[in-house]
């Protein structure tokens, strides 16, 4: 049975740490190809960034990336209310989700058709706030193929039938695209995510063999690292204020 992480804010600390050396669903395109449905060779870049993940808290996300999340996020409320009222659906956010035994993981936006137990879900939800070049984008070319496997992606690691994504602009048409189970393609993912998996721990064996690495502290975000934070610092909220005020000041 899949884990669910309900209360987890994506993009914080919290969240890259339980992510951290995890193959997730936004990169199951790194390791299988969507349209030869093989093995890709980009894995083995991937792998290489998941073992320095685990080996030395270390992530790769950037500053940038982070802050157009941020930036999507001011109008995500907007998205999902338009989103609810349109589907008659309702949702709640969703931090994390991962397999039973933990090896892989995936961060949809929000769920739907959650049991009330919160044990379960039904529907996996992504929903976004693009600016008005990649909204014109979807509405006239849609996804690319990598998509194909971000979402059976989700769909396999929490155990959903549908998957929905939800792309909002307040001046243009909504774009939405829902998804069920393709079964043949989750077995051909999950036997892929197992083979890589075999070779991760391969790469993880041989890393520790060739001496010693000295990690961070612990993981921080992007915005963190970028402003030479350090967590374990006792000094740290009053240094992470004042450099804040700096950036806002600059």
């Amino acid at each position: 049975m899949a884990r669910f992480y309900w209360d987890l804010q994506q993009g914080s600390a919290q969240w890259f740490a339980l992510r951290s050396g995890i193959p997730t669903a936004s990169e199951f395109a790194s390791i299988i190809t969507p349209a030869k449905m093989q093995m890709a060779e980009a894995r083995h870049k991937y792998a290489c960034r998941l073992i320095a993940e685990k080996l030395m808290n270390w992530q790769a996300e950037s500053l940038e990336a982070v802050r157009h999340i941020e930036e999507g996020r001011e109008n995500e409320p907007l998205a999902v209310a338009q989103l609810e009222f349109t589907t008659g659906l309702e949702t709640r956010p969703l931090g994390f989700a991962t397999t039973d035994d933990g090896r892989f993981g995936a961060s949809p936006d929000r769920a739907a058709d959650v049991a009330a137990d919160m044990s379960s879900i039904g529907t996996t939800i992504e929903v976004k706030s693009p600016q008005i070049p990649t909204q014109m984008q979807y509405l006239l070319l849609g996804h690319n193929e990598a998509y194909r496997c971000q979402v059976q992606g989700q769909l396999f690691v929490a155990e959903a039938d549908k998957a929905i994504f939800y792309a909002y602009n307040p001046r243009m048409p909504a774009y939405t695209v829902e998804s069920g189970r393709d079964e043949p393609f989750i077995a051909k993912l999950r036997d892929a995510l197992e083979r890589f998996s075999d070779e991760l721990a391969g790469y993880l064996e041989r890393a520790k063999s060739l001496g010693m690495f000295q990690a961070f502290p612990q993981v921080m975000t992007p915005a963190d690292a970028e402003m030479g934070l350090d967590h374990n610092d006792p000094d740290f909220v009053e240094k992470f204020l004042e450099r804040n005020a700096s950036r806002m000041e600059g």
